[in-house]
């Protein structure tokens, strides 16, 4: 088998194609350009898959890399994957300088004002690129996604002295699969271990509501924010590697 590859339609008419097993690109070529193909029917599109942790050049993932960006392809970002079993996990409380409160149904224009001075000056390359092409709109475009992925009461608000300086999403799934979507800080909170002590917060959360599985993503080039999540005991499993198309 010369590796399984699977095109995934999503909203808004976005094509993902997902790399699942490629043991050696070269005779995977046929495959990947009918995937390639397919993606160029959308004007939104991108490739992922999985490798092992470390670094990119270091692992059989470069291989692939390559083979794909032949067909046109280019790389979008490398990620950490956590996908660790509970029972592995213990709390490890950080000091949170701010009260947490639950977002309300009605506070969405709240978080996107938040999100846009967070997205105004973040290390994530998505953020970055939101920014780019939504200017100003990139708070409300963020917004809307992660309220669309989880409900808004899956959203908390770090409020330091009345003035919301960060926020976090965690939520845990009926499936016992406890996520969390999303960690960002206000420019002007940072610095001080906020995005520590709300990992720590999230982390604790899962792990008292009874999840088995705790899921998380950060990118690679957002150090402080893979530190925060080292710091409260989380360990990556995978690395995934995003790519978009020309």
């Amino acid at each position: 088998m010369a590796g399984l590859v699977s095109g995934r339609s999503m909203p808004g008419g976005f094509r993902l194609v997902d790399i699942f097993a490629v043991s050696r690109p070269a005779d995977a070529r046929a495959l990947l350009q009918r995937a390639t193909d397919w993606a160029r029917g959308s004007d939104e599109r991108e490739a992922s898959f999985g490798a092992p942790v470390g670094p990119l050049e270091q692992t059989p993932a470069a291989d692939l890399v390559r083979e794909l960006e032949q067909l046109g392809w280019q790389l979008l970002v490398t990620r950490q994957h956590y996908e660790i079993d509970a029972a592995q996990m213990s709390v490890r409380p950080h000091p949170l300088a701010a009260s947490l409160q639950r977002a309300e149904p009605d506070d969405e224009p709240r978080l996107a004002a938040l999100l846009q001075r967070i997205v105004a000056d973040s290390l994530d390359v998505r953020d970055r690129e939101s920014l780019a092409k939504h200017g100003s709109r990139a708070g409300q475009v963020l917004a809307d996604e992660l309220v669309e992925a989880d409900p808004i009461e899956a959203v908390r608000f770090a409020v330091i002295d009345g003035r919301d300086a960060g926020v976090v999403v965690w939520n845990l799934l009926a499936n016992g699969f406890g996520v969390v979507a999303f960690v960002g800080v206000d420019p002007d909170a940072r610095g001080r271990g906020l995005a520590r002590a709300m990992v720590a917060e999230a982390t604790a959360a899962l792990l008292d509501g009874g999840a088995h599985t705790l899921i998380a993503d950060t990118d690679d080039v957002n150090v402080p924010m893979r530190r925060a999540f080292a710091a409260a005991g989380w360990e990556p499993t995978e690395a995934r590697i995003d790519l978009t198309l020309r």
